[in-house]
């Protein structure tokens, strides 16, 4: 059985097994060089800057940097990190100490690095989201303050949900059995977990939303050079010389993930087959502020 674990995040153990540390002292490593996404987590001094790359629904490399940014050396900045599915049971990120948190010491400007790789938590089938709390001070010392966000995983469980999907009807407005190509990320994406529900429907009107939703609120769009994209990544398409028409999901290797035309099914292929001309392409992300003390 599951252990659900509050949002204070104030106990737990779990053995951990297959991990990569890799732990350094200079601020001056370059971290993640193309993650999935950043978060940022702070209190009066104490912040966190965590880099996440999403391998897959219940895999993920974390780099984490935490700094000491008060003025008292003897107020230590403390960091946790968890795994958690859509229904908040969680799993601790455990640190090389082999402690479920990190306690950095040594005063204003002082600062550690470290980063794990292929985490997967035994527990958490689906990672829905990280949350990550920042606290200045220890519990013997007080907490003066503390931050807790999250960062979601939208773009590879949505990404899993299509692959799902594989060999299904074109059916043009279809959101399931069948599927047009906006259907698929459409049907893809709702039934995720704490994921708000795309808000349109159509190809054009993904592309339109995505350009005017790129703050990293609740939920975000985040514009993606074409040389970064990711597995799970959409690609928007013109499908005439004015209008975008198509849609799909970066598949790698320079093949996408759609639901093509009439008389075909949901299936991998090369984007080279397409006669469509690339637009844009986004990571559907989410991030959200938990609690401020």
């Amino acid at each position: 059985m599951k252990t659900r674990i509050t949002t204070l995040m104030m106990s737990f153990a779990v053995a951990v097994t297959g991990a990569v540390f890799v732990a350094a002292p200079s601020a001056s490593a370059d971290g993640l060089s193309n993650p999935s996404g950043t978060l940022t987590v702070s209190c009066a001094g104490a912040e966190a800057f965590i880099q996440v790359d999403w391998k897959a629904g219940d895999k993920v490399t974390v780099r984490w940097r935490v700094e000491d940014t008060g003025t008292a050396s003897n107020i230590s900045p403390v960091l946790r990190i968890q795994a958690h599915d859509a229904d908040h049971d969680a799993a601790p990120f455990i640190f090389p100490s082999g402690d479920p948190f990190f306690v950095l010491r040594g005063g204003n400007g002082h600062h550690e690095v470290g980063l794990r790789s292929d985490w997967n938590p035994d527990n958490i089938p689906n990672i829905n989201h990280l949350r990550v709390r920042v606290q200045n001070g220890t519990t013997d010392q007080g907490t003066f303050c503390f931050e807790e966000r999250e960062i979601f995983n939208w773009t590879m469980i949505g990404h899993k949900n299509a692959m799902a999907k594989l060999g299904a009807p074109y059916v043009l407005g279809g959101e399931g059995p069948g599927y047009d190509c906006s259907g698929l990320v459409y049907a893809s994406y709702n039934p995720i977990g704490n994921f708000p529900g795309w808000p349109v429907r159509r190809a054009v009107d993904m592309w339109n939303w995505a350009k005017d939703h790129q703050s990293p609120g609740k939920f975000y769009a985040k514009p993606v050079d074409y040389p970064d994209l990711k597995v799970g990544d959409l690609i928007f398409y013109k499908t005439t010389s004015e209008a975008v028409g198509h849609v799909a999901f970066w598949e790698g290797d320079g093949r996408i993930l759609d639901a093509p035309e009439p008389g075909t099914e949901v299936s991998v292929r090369a984007e080279g087959s397409l006669r469509n001309v690339r637009v844009a392409a986004f990571r559907i992300l989410g991030v959200s502020t938990v609690a401020n003390g």
